[in-house]
């Protein structure tokens, strides 16, 4: 009975560990993370079956509406936010097998 208890444990330190906008745990459960590159750069990893559900183009008004709501619940950008110019051509977007991550910056 000790490895599950021992594996629970664990778990719920590395929970603790990490902040919750920026977990693998939030991008499954939530459908997406939020992870602060700079004091105004954000990178927003989003899960493929949430990008799915907003019409699938990360250029869309439902996804930045979408990523403006997610930022405001984190208390980030209160000013709003903008994707990088390179996300238009997604020349800077990156594509996993599960995720999809858009840059971006806060508004001064």
């Amino acid at each position: 009975m000790r490895p599950p208890i021992a594996l629970a444990a664990l778990l719920a330190l590395l929970a603790s560990c990490a902040s919750p906008e920026s977990s693998n745990w939030h991008l499954v459960d939530e459908g997406y993370a939020i992870n602060p590159t700079t004091t105004s750069a954000i990178a927003i990893e989003m899960h493929v079956n949430q990008l799915k559900r907003l019409g699938g183009d990360i250029n869309s008004a439902q996804v930045r509406l979408f990523v403006v709501e997610r930022l405001k619940w984190h208390g980030l950008c209160p000013k709003g936010w903008a994707p990088l110019p390179c996300v238009n051509d997604g020349s800077c977007v990156q594509h996993t097998s599960r995720s999809v991550t858009i840059f971006g910056q806060c508004e001064p």
